[in-house]
């Protein structure tokens, strides 16, 4: 990259010097038309080959840029799902993807280039003002005493003010997205309060904010125009004054050079205007790609589930220091049933979190057969467990693909298999293409009843020895409830290698459960 920079910067210099042999030609005493007009080709000729060669580096230049932008994206990605779950429900789902698609693009477009882009400029004023500083000290000096200033004022003056521009139209667009998202989901409640005007107004807010940061950048944008061509002129006035004798030759390289340095004062000053707009990417980035979560190295050993499930002394609070668990102890045996019971806030989903491995513990362990639930052997669980949360997480795509999510060769006959075990078979053979039939966004199409069969079949097509069961017939009538329930005794019944723990606020959901566990009634004992 940096050769890159060089050597455009160079062809452009060449470019313009290739300009100066036709000015002496033509400002001779018998210019010669004939061989001006050859020279002219040969010029033309080569100026042709250095913009191709200009070209082919500017294409490279760009496609390290856009690497760099994927690279980074990428990472940031990653970094944001391994922080785990506490982290992902601290922050605004809308303000991460803005982050991860748009932020890594602005640092690498907005950022990036314009350095590439100053430095090219820097290094073309630079041999163009040495050149003229050798054929005429006097007019060399003479520019470098205007424009210099210049460039330093604007550079001094535009660096606070963009980066403020810069940061309030980001964070604006971020807030616009976060309330277009949040307006469109919550389209049934505004509607009935008719409350949408109090979102279009806020929108309008919104807009205003970011047609206000645009202006006042745009603004100051043009500033270098104004600035580079009032420096040449002032240049060539002061030329005037102090050299005597003719003017012709120095006033005409003077003007080549001038031709050439007005459009790259410009873009270096435009640069440096959108390099300061940009700035506080650099900080989202840094904070983006940094993960400080566990490099997956400890004396833990893989999970192989056999026997037990141990909870010793487990505790867990919150960052704000609100306490969940505190010293609880449960032992789940495989192939057992069991059910957790409780009222809201008691800490059946933190726990069930904890035993997913997606808490870490502030006190206690869990321990599979002995081996304690890490970071490091997290995965090695996860193969083992399939988890139907409250809300089912349906993506933008088949029934098949739902199934068998992130699987990526799908297992057909299989998926035949599950819908027959959580009694989806007769609905799934009426959908329009059967299982290759879209679920539309969020699962616009499903039922929750549909919705939870699929999380259920989803288990199964893993072939999960463990099934975490979280509240997932709370929402549903009463009908729906007992399908469910109904679905999930026959799978305790017949797979009897199934371990299922299953959280429910309803006694009904818990009947056919080997065993259950009132967290109400445990924290109640610990208090006493």
């Amino acid at each position: 990259m940096v050769a890159s920079v060089f050597l455009r910067a160079l062809l452009d210099f060449a470019g313009v010097a290739a300009l100066i042999p036709i000015l002496l030609m033509v400002m001779g005493d018998n210019p010669d038309r004939w061989r001006i007009l050859l020279l002219c080709m040969g010029v033309l000729t080569f100026v042709l080959c250095k913009n191709g060669l200009s070209l082919l580096l500017k294409r490279y230049q760009s496609k390290y840029l856009l690497a760099i932008n994927r690279r980074l994206s990428e990472e940031m990605f990653r970094s944001y799902y391994q922080r785990g779950l506490l982290f992902l429900k601290s922050k605004s789902t809308v303000q991460l993807g803005y982050e991860v698609n748009f932020i890594c693009y602005m640092f690498s477009l907005n950022v990036l280039a314009p350095l590439l882009r100053i430095c090219s400029e820097s290094l073309l004023l630079l041999f163009i003002m040495l050149a003229l500083l050798v054929f005429s000290p006097l007019a060399g000096l003479l520019l470098l005493l205007v424009l210099l200033p210049l460039l330093f004022a604007y550079a001094r003056g535009v660096k606070g003010r963009m980066t403020r521009y810069g940061k309030a139209e980001l964070e604006a667009r971020r807030q616009q997205s976060r309330l277009v998202v949040e307006t469109f989901r919550g389209y049934s409640e505004l509607e009935i309060s008719q409350a949408f005007n109090s979102s279009l107004t806020a929108f309008r807010a919104g807009l205003d904010k970011i047609i206000d940061c645009r202006l006042r950048y745009e603004m100051l944008q043009f500033l270098p125009s104004m600035l580079s061509e009032g420096a040449v002129v002032i240049g060539i006035m002061l030329l005037l004054l102090v050299t005597k004798g003719d003017l012709r030759v120095v006033s005409g390289v003077f003007a080549v050079a001038a031709y050439r340095m007005i459009p790259s004062a410009r873009t270096l000053l435009a640069a440096w205007t959108s390099l300061q707009n940009s700035t506080h990417a650099i900080q989202t980035v840094e904070n983006g790609i940094l993960n400080d979560s566990s490099d997956g190295r400890d004396s833990a050993g893989p999970i192989a589930f056999r026997r037990v499930i141990d909870v010793r002394h487990l505790s867990f609070s919150f960052s704000d220091g609100g306490s969940v668990l505190a010293d609880f102890n449960l032992t789940i045996h495989h192939g057992e049933c069991l059910g957790i019971q409780g009222s809201s806030g008691s800490g059946k989903t933190t726990l069930f979190h904890l035993l997913l491995g997606f808490y870490p513990p502030t006190g206690g362990e869990i321990c599979i057969d002995n081996i304690p639930l890490t970071p490091s052997n997290r995965a090695s669980w996860h193969r083992l467990v399939g988890y139907v949360p409250q809300e089912i997480f349906i993506i933008q795509g088949t029934l098949a693909e739902n199934i068998a999510l992130g699987e990526p060769v799908i297992d057909r006959n299989r998926i035949q298999a599950v819908l027959q075990q959580v009694k989806l078979e007769e609905w799934a053979a009426r959908l329009p293409e059967g299982i290759d039939t879209p679920l539309g966004e969020f699962g616009s199409r499903l039922s929750g009843g549909q919705k939870q069969r699929i999380g259920i079949a989803r288990a199964l097509y893993k072939q999960a020895e463990v099934l975490f069961f979280d509240e997932a017939t709370s929402a549903l009538d009463n009908s729906t409830e007992t399908e469910i329930t109904s679905a999930l005794e026959d799978l305790a019944h017949s797979l009897h290698g199934l371990t299922l723990i299953i959280i429910a606020h309803r006694d009904s959901s818990l009947r056919f459960c080997d065993r259950i566990i009132d967290l109400d009634n445990y924290i109640l004992n610990r208090t006493l």
